[in-house]
């Protein structure tokens, strides 16, 4: 079996970035894993078992290498070799990809303002590839990127100004006639979903302000008990979206053209009076809804409850609801939902229901878009992107610490609150953990070099691992950790991807910064985007070429453009699959593959110490079948069987890169025969 091509016909590799600008490719990979898995290393057992797995995660990859080996030394392999390891790269980039690209999605869908991230991405890929070999100095490279990183969160705060201005951004209702009612009934109101809180009326109601109150008057009474709510129930605790969308919440009376009730009689006026109700907040889930009163006073989210959905248990409060013309059974009642301004489907005119075909849509545009990138000359702008989205993370991380961290003596006890969905040695909570020491982050991060050291690479990867730790875990007291959320909604009220974490961390950020809420999840939504795309982007890039290298080096052009098919036609495909969730549930097993990739790449580097190598491998390989068999258990169908298998065989194949270590030492220091 031929080793490979000589070594005059393997062309070096070009000087490239300075090591601390191409570890920013790795970064790219980890903390894009992260976000699109779960930023926080999972704290069910406490803090020093998370703390200690963490440590034991980045001696292992210090101890090899943070980068990966030059392709020269890849391609000296034997061929049977090269394909293993080209299989074990690709074949979870595959999943991972998909994952990116629906995350990619649901964060657009969910939060408009982060498509102006689009504007820095442009520059990346088109403008940071023309200027960089001009820039001979890392600092004048850093400074650049940090212009881009800060230009992201400009666009995100930007785009959020952009939306909350539309004439339609705000969930609206417009309530029936008023009839009028007399003394201590009761009606009740949600907003965006939060409630619902009862609205006592405490004297009567006439339609032409005879007696109590007019509808000008009850309109200020509304409005100022929406804003005593807020002042009450949200001001300290929040969440700030809640008490956003009640204490700038409006209700106004407003004379509309009649509704005919009845036909056996003419109108008695050609308008009527009404109420007009609108939400403080903006957005899809901006809306008002009027419901049935005496529910328990909880700030919480209401709960679905279909009894209380379809009558009122007490005809004498729900008549109250009637006579002001606050109830959907009452002609004239009507709600109108906040409307995005940029939204792909209302370009195309698709009802807001269709969440289902706007998030599949977008997740194929990104695919598109970052797949004519890694096509482009050498991978160029899919490398600025990538770098782009890794310096957001880097940046993004330490801003979190400094802005985050001060609030961890309040709720340090969220530190050991367990989790009680996930049992604690269940793999899927780790993926972050496991993207540290993923080939594909190697890769990424670009040839290993002896004077870069282990822990360059390794500290600004860490960093966004940190940051989720201390600040999903401790400053903000929603959770210890978060899963990822990317299968398709139901319906309209239900959350979709990513917007719990990115609505969780925007709270954040607005209470330590005093920015508004809206723009502070505009930025948090704009940063996560660069850094989605800079992993799909480092996936389809740098990676998939590396595999195309190994697997025919003398070609290695046309099998990088092959893999790239190979990589990108199934991610498409998945992005439809139902049964694995779009391939959220095969996410666990491909990070356990990247990792088991990232210690081939450890093993294809000539000398070194054998046996610590070798354990790693096959321990990697025994958590890629251990994360297979959690993820068939959970989802167990067709798709998932056929997924898995193949997950197999190529560990299975992969365990060929053993006896390569044993060859590779030999053949540098050969001795005579027996």
């Amino acid at each position: 079996m031929s080793a490979g091509p000589a070594a005059s016909e393997i062309v070096p590799p070009s000087p490239g970035p300075p090591p601390v600008v191409a570890d920013l490719g790795g970064v790219a990979v980890a903390a894009g894993v992260g976000l699109a898995a779960g930023l926080s290393v999972p704290l069910t057992w406490g803090v020093v078992p998370a703390v200690l797995a963490g440590l034991g995660a980045l001696v292992l990859v210090a101890r090899r290498g943070p980068g990966a080996p030059d392709p020269a030394v890849v391609a000296a392999l034997p061929r049977a070799r090269r394909i293993a390891l080209a299989a074990l790269i690709l074949a979870p980039a595959i999943p991972l990809a998909t994952v990116a690209a629906r995350a990619i999605a649901g964060v657009v869908v969910a939060y408009p303002a982060a498509l102006w991230a689009a504007a820095p991405a442009l520059l990346a890929a088109l403008v940071l590839p023309l200027v960089w070999p001009l820039l001979r100095r890392t600092w004048s490279q850093g400074l650049v990127l940090c212009a881009l990183v800060f230009g992201t969160f400009a666009a995100g705060a930007g785009g959020a100004r952009f939306e909350a201005a539309g004439a339609h951004a705000r969930g609206e209702t417009w309530g029936g006639p008023i009839l009028g009612i007399h003394p201590f009934q009761t009606t009740a109101i949600v907003i965006d979903g939060y409630g619902p809180f009862d609205l006592p009326i405490n004297d009567y109601v006439e339609p032409d302000g005879s007696k109590g109150y007019g509808p000008a008057a009850l309109a200020e009474a509304l409005t100022r008990d929406l804003h005593k709510i807020a002042e009450l129930q949200y001001a300290e605790h929040g969440p700030a979206r809640a008490h956003k969308a009640f204490a700038e919440a409006t209700v106004v009376a407003e004379d509309l053209p009649e509704a005919r009730e009845r036909l056996d009689r003419p109108s008695e006026a050609p308008t009527e009076p009404r109420l007009h109700v609108t939400s403080g907040g903006v957005g899809r889930a901006s809306r008002v809804e009027f419901v049935c009163p005496g529910a328990p006073n909880d700030p919480r989210p209401r709960k679905p409850d279909a009894v209380m959905e379809r009558m009122c248990p007490d005809k004498y409060s729900s008549e109250a609801s009637a006579g002001l013309g606050l109830t959907g059974r009452w002609t004239g009642y009507t709600e109108v939902l906040g409307q995005p301004r940029l939204s792909l489907g209302r370009a195309l005119g698709w009802p807001r229901e269709r969440v289902t075909g706007e998030l599949r849509a977008w997740a194929w545009i990104a695919l598109g878009l970052v797949f004519l990138a890694a096509c482009g000359p050498r991978g160029r702008a899919a490398a600025g992107l990538s770098r782009w989205g890794g310096a957001v993370a880097a940046i993004a991380a330490v801003l979190s610490i400094l802005l985050l961290v001060p609030g961890l003596s309040v709720q340090v006890e969220a530190w050991a609150r367990p989790a009680a969905w996930e049992a604690p040695w269940a793999l899927a909570p780790w993926v972050a953990l496991l993207a540290l020491g993923s080939g594909h982050a190697a890769i990424a991060a670009g040839p290993a070099r002896a004077e870069r050291g282990g822990w360059r690479g390794l500290v600004a990867r860490a960093l966004p691992l940190v940051a989720g730790t201390a600040g999903l875990a401790c400053s903000l007291a929603a959770s210890t950790w978060w899963t990822p959320v990317l299968t398709p909604p139901t319906g309209p009220a239900q959350a979709l991807p990513l917007a719990g974490v990115i609505a969780g961390l925007g709270e954040g950020l607005h209470r330590s910064s005093g920015l508004g809420i809206d723009v502070a999840e505009g930025v948090v939504a704009a940063s996560a985007v660069a850094l989605l795309v800079g992993l799909l982007a480092a996936l389809l890039g740098p990676v998939v070429r590396f595999a195309g290298s190994a697997l025919a080096p003398r070609r290695p052009v046309l099998a990088a453009h092959g893999a790239l098919l190979a990589v990108i036609v199934p991610a498409a495909l998945l992005v439809l699959s139902r049964m694995s969730a779009g391939a959220a549930a095969l996410l666990a097993p491909a990070a356990a593959m990247a990792w088991m990739a990232g210690t081939g790449l450890a093993l294809a580097v000539p000398g070194g110490r054998r046996w610590p190598a070798i354990a790693e491998h096959l321990l990697a390989a025994v958590i890629v079948v251990v994360a297979g068999s959690q993820a068939l258990a959970a989802q167990s169908n067709r798709t998932m069987w056929i997924a898995l298998g193949f997950g197999v065989l190529i560990t299975l194949a992969g365990l060929v890169l053993l006896p390569r270590v044993r060859s590779a030492s030999d053949s540098a220091t050969p001795g005579p025969r027996p």
